[in-house]
């Protein structure tokens, strides 16, 4: 599964707070920094898809 760029609105939290959860999960830290950096963007990119799922779900529910 390829990983898309992130939006740029949030990126930078989104890659903070993927890195947080990857520090939480200890088998990770075995994996090379380069597979690190890719799990965190994949995890990054999850984050960001969800709130963007949320804000879409929210405009509906408005419009509604």
């Amino acid at each position: 599964m390829p990983i898309r760029p992130l939006p740029p609105l949030g990126i930078y939290g989104d890659l903070e707070r993927a890195r947080e959860i990857m520090r939480a999960w200890q088998p990770l830290d075995q994996l090379p920094p380069d597979t690190a950096e890719i799990v965190a963007k994949a995890i990054a990119e999850g984050i960001a898809r969800g709130r963007q799922h949320g804000l879409e779900l929210g405009q509906c529910h408005r419009a509604a």
